[in-house]
């Protein structure tokens, strides 16, 4: 359900360590950075936490990495977490957004160059309540869900909203959303709130519509990808909302680069979590760089905190208390 996803980190990892080697890499995904060999591994764990663990325990223990990457399901980052830590290799998180991941399942070898839930609810929230004075919402039934309602009530309360009811939760895997949207509109909120990911965001806006939802309610909702939005919304043209990257947002020579190199390779633009990939291979690099090409946990923990690097989204700071990437949202 989340494969879009991983297919834009995938692209947008390997694509940045190309502009920092200034080079492609081989068929096996060598990239020299300066003078030093470094190889990419990369391995599909289908959105599920157990074959995140068995994949991420043989890149340790046989294929003997250095360092983690990924992954696109918060649940399945939780996962692996609990392995890096127990193997004592750091791991940089992209793009999974649950605020567990640098909260309370935070660990020191945990980085992440993905947002998480709050910069996202605070990032659309202060525009929300200008237009909108009562709110009800609906989040898939796992962690990044948690995460996303928590926020939102948060900071949508904190900006002087009102929540009217209790936060619906619906299985991620939910292919009739008929009850949850008559749940929404019996509940009198003036706007519905949204935190979901992957292929379910169609079936729940095909509901609205034919129910109703989208006349009677205001839609709160942080832009997600470009395909899936062009399905839901004819047309977007005329929608207001926040957004975490988009490719015309930004202006500096890194997403420049992005963005042609993208167009050309895949024949489309970056989309939503691009930067996030791009931007975790440029950490990885930086750190690597910084230490000498010691990648002890040790030595990369004590690099990557605090460290400031420039991405496609400009600088990003990594904040030492707790590793969350501090960056621009649109």
């Amino acid at each position: 359900g989340l494969a879009i996803y991983g297919t834009m980190v995938q692209q947008s990892f390997l694509l940045g360590m190309e502009y920092a080697a200034g080079a492609p890499g081989t068929e096996d995904n060598v990239f020299m950075i300066e003078g030093c060999e470094v190889q990419v591994l990369v391995r599909d764990d289908q959105g599920s936490a157990e074959t995140t663990a068995t994949l991420a325990r043989e890149l340790i223990e046989v294929d003997e990495v250095n360092l983690l990457v990924g992954t696109v399901s918060s649940g399945s980052t939780a996962t692996l977490q609990e392995i890096a830590l127990e193997s004592d290799v750091a791991l940089i998180v992209a793009p999974a957004a649950a605020n567990d991941i640098t909260g309370i399942n935070f660990n020191d070898h945990t980085f992440r160059t993905s947002r998480e839930n709050y910069q996202d609810s605070i990032n659309l929230c202060e525009y929300l309540v200008t237009q909108y004075e009562t709110f009800i919402q609906i989040a898939p039934d796992y962690s990044f869900g948690y995460g996303g309602a928590t926020a939102f009530r948060d900071a949508c309360t904190f900006f002087g909203g009102e929540f009217v009811d209790d936060d619906i939760f619906a299985p991620l895997d939910t292919a009739d959303f008929t009850p949850y949207m008559e749940q929404i509109l019996d509940s009198g909120a003036e706007a519905w709130i949204v935190t979901w990911a992957g292929g379910g965001f169609v079936p729940m806006f095909q509901a609205a519509q034919e129910l109703g939802v989208m006349d009677a309610l205001g839609l709160g909702a942080s832009f997600f990808d470009n395909l899936t939005m062009q399905a839901i919304f004819q047309p977007i043209i005329g929608q207001t909302s926040g957004i975490l990257y988009c490719h015309q947002c930004p202006d500096n020579e890194i997403n420049d680069w992005l963005v042609q190199e993208n167009v050309t390779r895949h024949g489309a633009p970056p989309d939503l979590f691009h930067a996030d990939g791009m931007n975790a291979a440029l950490l990885a690099l930086n750190a690597l760089t910084a230490t000498g090409g010691d990648t002890s946990s040790e030595a990369l923990i004590a690099t990557m905190e605090g460290m400031e690097f420039e991405g496609p989204k400009g600088t990003v700071y990594v904040r030492p208390e707790d590793h969350v990437a501090i960056q621009d949202m649109y």
